[in-house]
């Protein structure tokens, strides 16, 4: 069942696994909106049509036909060879598709697409977005109209998807909402301490036949790590967040692992924490 509604100047539209918010700012609202709602209604019928291939680890320059598909394509493909399926950035990508056409052409002074807690924005000259940062209460980054990301995305094996790591949360800031999407993914695979007996994991297809990490060991269960395990892991996840830094993947990352966080950005801030909570940073050279 498709649901779209508005309700307190905000666009909630809902179709299967899709559960998107959207809030525009400036004169055409009313027309980007309606734009939105006739395009929604076949966005996750014509993508299900290349579902299978999408599911399948990610093959260099594979070709596909749907636009959502293609952005999936594009920004996974970057981390090849690692394990990696388009899956990985489905959730970016939708937003990423749906802020294109809520902006192209009308005039805006700001908008967000949040689907699921990754989201795709859109600043006018002279604007700013503050975004909350999921796994950390009261904390939020602010990105203005002069700084390269334009999307934001978090992944931690606590969340709805499954995860190869043991990260709480790793938020990412990238150029676009697919990229933060899939890097993020990658980021908390890598936040891992190989063969310890106090993390549990299964066979993916044992929890859900239909994943795409079928094959794939996903973490079910973290016991009470030691700090020097903690710290292991996060310094882990930090070396491939700096490999993806240095790469122009992302912008900043920032990964959190039971009371301790990181975070990985160039000297110039674009993860501009505000109001800390009392998790405790960590600072690796």
């Amino acid at each position: 069942m498709i649901i779209i509604k508005e309700k307190d100047n905000r666009l909630f539209l809902q179709h299967g696994p899709i559960d998107i918010v959207i809030e525009a700012i400036g004169k055409d609202k009313s027309i980007a909106y309606e734009k939105v709602k006739t395009y929604f209604k076949n966005l996750l019928s014509e993508l299900v049509l290349e579902l299978e291939l999408l599911k399948k680890e990610v093959k260099y320059n594979r070709q596909f036909t749907n636009h959502i598909a293609q952005r999936m394509q594009q920004a996974t493909q970057e981390f090849h060879p690692d394990f990696i399926t388009p899956m990985a950035a489905v959730a970016g990508s939708v937003a990423d598709s749906v802020l294109e056409v809520l902006t192209s052409g009308f005039i805006l002074e700001k908008a967000y697409v949040n689907n699921g807690g990754d989201v795709s924005f859109y600043l006018n000259k002279g604007q700013s977005m503050k975004s909350s940062l999921a796994s950390m209460p009261n904390t939020f980054t602010e990105i203005k109209y002069e700084d390269k990301s334009r999307g934001v995305a978090t992944s931690g094996w606590r969340g709805r998807s499954f995860s190869l790591g043991i990260a709480d949360s790793v938020t990412v800031l990238a150029n676009n909402a697919a990229m933060a999407d899939a890097a993020a993914t990658m980021i908390a695979n890598s936040v891992n301490l190989k063969d310890h007996p106090l993390i549990k994991k299964s066979y993916a297809q044992d929890l859900n036949y239909s994943s795409d990490l079928f094959g794939q060991m996903v973490t079910t269960e973290v016991g009470k790590l030691s700090e020097k395990d903690i710290i292991k892991a996060i310094n882990n996840g930090h070396t491939k967040a700096k490999t993806y830094l240095g790469n122009n993947l992302i912008n900043s990352a920032l990964i959190q692992l039971c009371d301790y966080f990181c975070i990985v950005q160039r000297t110039s801030p674009t993860l501009n924490i505000i109001n800390k909570s009392n998790l405790k940073q960590i600072c690796f050279e």
